[in-house]
């Protein structure tokens, strides 16, 4: 999917009903019970006009970078290989137990 710097809106407003607020409650309710009723019509298939913000476009190229990234980075671990096999790399205990005890609350909640 490609996305361009276009801005389209569409505004739903214009295209509803005017109505009163009794009249919306009484469309409501007959909504309620025609749902109750189940019988489903195929609706005409319409354009749908999307409008993307720049939000959305940044996490596309965020996206996009963090999938042009190798899923393992060899660096890394060949670093903390060397440390592991020479007696150098040391495990924080405090560390993990903190981190398991977190997990677990956090599950609880």
């Amino acid at each position: 999917m490609e996305i361009d710097d276009k801005i389209i809106t569409y505004e739903i407003s214009k295209h509803l009903p005017k109505s009163t607020p009794n009249e919306t409650e009484k469309i409501e309710e007959k909504q309620r019970s025609d749902e109750q009723k189940v019988e489903r019509k195929d609706l005409p298939e319409q354009d749908a006009i999307v409008n993307i913000s720049q939000a959305s476009k940044e996490a596309q190229q965020i996206n996009e970078i963090i999938l042009s990234e190798p899923d393992v980075r060899e660096d890394k671990v060949s670093a903390l290989k060397e440390r592991i096999e020479s007696g150098r790399y040391k495990v924080d205990d405090e560390g993990v137990a903190d981190k398991l005890v977190d997990a677990f609350i956090d599950e609880l909640f």
